[in-house]
């Protein structure tokens, strides 16, 4: 299976190389260009650049989307496909408290038009060459691609199990060289509300697909451009979040099932995973997305790793660090940084300080005292907060006069 997205997730400016077994294998989760008033190859932010398309109207909204050029047979019902893409994509969402999006014939007129074009080229998906987002207006703030192709005598005749192979592999990447999870951070983006697809079946035997997701200026204007964009840097947002895919996640563990994913009208609340993980005083064991963990593969002791993913696997939390390596929450250290530089202040006396193993020391601060912490830490398990005040050194969240949001 072949995918791309567009509006990918962007980690840290300089790549991570995982130790000497990797070679110069680097963390390349997603594209490096940083996001935008201009349009780019990879990534394109519209909210300036069409400002001055807000005021247009459209009456397609209720349109049926254009008939796809060919399809391999009669049986093959691309209208039944497409609505249970809208159903199982809400469905996704609906599991991770994000609001439904609603589908709109520009949206759909425009991902129809993709699909043909990827059916009609010979060669399948071209990476987004073309893309357009002016031909989504006036829903081309926030402008989204997702699109992809598969044989389609691999799938059954059920548009409804179709579907949700699709949106699964969006989600998953598992047919991607090199993941980063677009896709599903582009389905998960709690700023948007419109949506349209695209399906056609080429003469080939492939079946081509399209998201094409975005907003018009009034649902923008129930977020803030800074949120919007903002989305999309995992350095200063949370992504690193813990989604929910029933498709997917089928061995999930309901203890473990914990939403995070929290909104409040149509806004969105941020987990605390925003930076990656530390290693200890050990090699720390390497495992792919299925959490097989690798013979060969594994992190130095003392090492600070970029996370932009938080995976529940097997029912155990695991952290994304490679293009398909994670590492069990449990052996590492997460960390936050985005609150770096923040004062805390010291609720009571004698409070005890944690190592970096969550473990009590026999150090103590007293009440009153104001630390600068640098990182904020968080368990799994248990939804403990930890910040960090010195080397090896953890002042509890509940310990605090006034924890930091």
């Amino acid at each position: 299976m072949k995918l791309n997205k567009k509006n990918l997730a962007v980690l840290f400016s300089s790549a991570l190389l995982l130790t000497s077994t990797f070679g110069s294998v680097t963390t390349t989760f997603a594209d490096s260009t940083l996001a935008t008033d201009n349009q780019s190859t990879e990534q394109v932010t519209n909210d300036t650049t069409t400002r001055s398309q807000n005021s247009q109207t459209t009456n397609a909204d209720n349109t049926q989307a254009t008939t796809p050029k060919t399809q391999a047979n009669a049986t093959t019902d691309v209208a039944a496909i497409k609505a249970a893409m809208l159903t199982e994509i809400n469905n996704l969402r609906a599991q991770n408290n994000l609001n439904a999006l609603t589908e709109v014939g520009v949206l759909n007129n425009y991902a129809q038009e993709r699909t043909d074009l990827f059916a009609s080229n010979g060669t399948g998906i071209d990476n987004h060459v073309g893309w357009n987002s002016q031909k989504m207006a006036p829903y081309n703030l926030t402008a989204e691609e997702n699109i992809g192709q598969l044989p389609l005598g691999t799938l059954s005749n059920d548009p409804s199990e179709i579907a949700k192979t699709i949106i699964a592999e969006f989600y998953n990447e598992n047919n991607d060289a090199i993941p980063n999870y677009g896709h599903r951070k582009n389905m998960l983006n709690p700023y948007v509300g419109y949506i349209g697809f695209g399906v056609t079946i080429g003469t080939n035997g492939m079946i081509y697909f399209s998201q094409e997701i975005g907003n018009d200026a009034t649902y923008a204007a129930k977020s803030s451009y800074t949120d919007r964009n903002t989305y999309y840097y995992t350095t200063q947002n949370d992504y690193a979040n813990v989604s929910q895919y029933d498709v997917a996640d089928a061995s999930r563990k309901t203890s473990n099932a914990a939403a995070d994913y929290v909104q409040n009208g149509n806004k969105y609340i941020y987990s605390d995973v925003r930076g990656g993980a530390s290693t200890r005083d050990s090699y720390v064991n390497l495992y792919n997305r299925e959490g097989t963990m690798y013979t060969n593969l594994r992190l130095a002791p003392g090492t600070d790793w970029a996370s932009d993913i938080v995976s529940i696997i097997n029912g155990s939390y695991y952290l994304h660090v490679s293009n398909n390596g994670f590492v069990r929450a449990e052996d590492v250290l997460p960390w936050a940084s985005f609150l770096a530089g923040q004062v805390i202040q010291v609720k009571n006396d004698n409070t005890v300080i944690y190592d970096d193993y969550g473990k009590p020391t026999n150090r103590k601060v007293m009440a009153g005292s104001a630390w600068q912490t640098d990182r904020r830490s968080i368990n799994f398990g248990t939804n403990v907060k930890y910040y960090r005040i010195g080397t090896n050194a953890w002042l509890l969240e509940s310990d605090l006069v006034s924890p930091l949001n």
